[in-house]
């Protein structure tokens, strides 16, 4: 495995990890996709009536199936970093950082108040990084 190849590629600035993500492995989407087909199959529609409009509820389910599959942060900063969605990614691409941890005001409050980075755990992350190495921490 090139350790740095999956750095610049599916390690996020954040210190998310690609090959673990429920979008980026299309979990997410199979979940769904299930999902929707067990509430077509079973009629588990009559479960919502009265408590959930249910075509919005099959609507809703079948766009998440219908979802794409997450290419990855550093494949989409590509895209157009004009429009990026995520201000961690603007932050770091605009400084030319590969991670956050690279940063002089790491953990910064936008890190440290994201709802994703406190979710996964992506500041601990990054320390391992920086504490025991890129090799451990994705070997591990």
């Amino acid at each position: 495995m090139n350790y740095e190849e999956e750095k610049k590629r599916y390690i996020s600035f954040c210190g998310s990890y690609c090959h673990t993500c429920d979008w980026f492995t299309g979990k997410i989407r199979r979940t769904f996709s299930s999902s929707s087909a067990m509430l077509e199959q079973y009629g588990l529609n009559r479960f919502l009536a009265g408590k959930v409009h249910e075509g919005d509820f099959g609507t809703g389910l079948q766009m998440l199936a219908k979802s794409a599959i997450c290419s990855g942060c550093k494949a989409e900063v590509a895209k157009d970093p004009q429009e990026d969605r995520c201000g961690i990614r603007q932050c770091c691409y605009g400084q030319g950082l590969d991670l956050c941890v690279e940063c002089a005001e790491f953990p910064c409050e936008l890190l440290k108040t994201n709802t994703g980075v406190i979710r996964f755990h992506c500041i601990d992350n990054l320390m391992e990084i920086e504490e025991k190495g890129l090799q451990h921490w994705i070997d591990k």
